[in-house]
């Protein structure tokens, strides 16, 4: 079993810190850096329910809109093929991109579903995690996002780059550059190892 990466790093500061602590870390470089022109910023983590290695702590101003949301979502995480999009609140209840942040996750423990792709789906959590007083914030941004983790080829144990898009429904996949070239599935399979929880799906080659 592979070790799942548990840190992550500020982008505000570049300091390395464990995912539990990022949410307070980051509170406190956002409200180092206030000054007269301080304002609400709303703290936001996502994460895919079902690979919690892979997290983005978001800072927004309150009354940007969840169409922002999802483009940051796509740009960062998601974005391969132009796929559909929806947010859902309880019982699954579409929620329109029109709405403000602060409409849908107006208070600590607030949450949104969020899915990509109604075919290959990648699906997301979307929690309220603070709303502070802090240094303007120009619509939304990531403010620190978990350290890639680290995947051993499945043949040698070396760092893998590749990961077949066939193998990974069989658990498995993660082959280094070496093993990819001789890989029965084909070169067509491949996808690059990425730091998403959309890595091997679709065509989803990393950051747009």
């Amino acid at each position: 079993m592979v070790k799942r990466s548990t840190f992550g790093v500020c982008e505000l500061c570049q300091t390395r810190v464990g995912k539990v602590a990022m949410g307070a870390h980051v509170r406190k470089c956002l409200q180092g850096a206030a000054d007269r022109s301080s304002a609400p910023v709303l703290i936001l983590r996502a994460q895919a329910p079902g690979a919690r290695m892979f997290w983005l702590d978001i800072a927004a101003r309150p009354e940007a809109k969840l169409k922002a949301l999802d483009d940051l979502l796509r740009r960062v995480w998601l974005e391969c093929c132009g796929h559909l999009s929806e947010f859902y609140g309880g019982a699954r209840a579409k929620v329109s991109m029109s709405r403000r942040l602060d409409e849908v996750l107006g208070s600590p423990g607030d949450r949104l579903g969020y899915m990509y792709d109604f075919g290959s789906t990648t699906e997301l959590v979307v929690n309220h995690v603070d709303l502070i007083d802090a240094a303007t914030v120009k619509g939304i941004r990531v403010v620190a996002r978990n350290e890639p983790p680290a995947w051993p080829c499945d043949e040698c144990g070396q760092p893998a780059t590749k990961l077949c898009s066939e193998c990974v429904y069989r658990d498995g996949g993660f082959l280094c550059e070496p093993h990819a070239s001789t890989h029965g599935c084909g070169e067509e399979m491949l996808l690059p190892v990425v730091n998403s929880p959309r890595m091997g799906v679709c065509a989803y080659a990393g950051e747009a």
